[in-house]
């Protein structure tokens, strides 16, 4: 790996990197941060050297686990919460179907908070089903979790927003 092939890099790990970030995280709210803090350790480490490694997705991986362990042993020393509001200018995408009936650009802010208030496990789900775009397949296998119960999280918790955040948000 290369400098110059930097770009390259990223686009080909970038997926792989996210999904196992989202996976590990212990807090949603950390995945930008993590995800960004992996690449550019990646790219300070190719402006020092050029790497060889046989696999460039699991060498990113490994930094990725490392940035991950770092980032929770600060904020344990730090014995605070770090809460950052990444969610506050969400845009949604055309190609994503977050139940029109009842999610606007306007209250998507709302339903990302109720989301993150939610436990650990679905808010993962949620990330990587409607912002990833992960099929519930791929997150029952990544999350080693029964298809049954990822699909009952979904479910589950888009009929309590539908009562939520449904007609009076409309």
């Amino acid at each position: 790996m290369e400098l110059q092939n930097f770009e390259s890099i990223y686009q080909n790990t970038y997926d792989n990197t996210l999904k196992f970030i989202v996976v590990k995280c212990n807090n949603i709210d950390d995945i930008n941060d993590i995800i960004q803090d992996t690449y550019v350790e990646l790219y300070n480490k190719l402006k020092r050297k050029s790497i060889k490694v046989e696999n460039e997705k699991n060498y990113i991986v490994g930094i990725a686990k490392n940035i991950i362990k770092r980032h929770y042993r600060q904020i344990q020393k730090d014995n605070n919460q770090i809460s950052i509001e990444e969610y506050e200018n969400i845009e949604l995408s055309d190609e994503i179907n977050l139940e029109d009936d009842f999610i606007t650009q306007s209250n998507a802010k709302d339903v990302w908070n109720y989301i993150k208030n939610k436990d650990l496990v679905t808010a993962k789900i949620f990330y990587l089903y409607y912002i990833l775009g992960y099929k519930l397949e791929e997150i029952s296998k990544e999350m080693d979790l029964n298809i049954s119960n990822v699909k009952a999280r979904i479910y589950r918790n888009l009929k309590e927003m539908k009562k939520i955040f449904g007609r009076e948000m409309i």
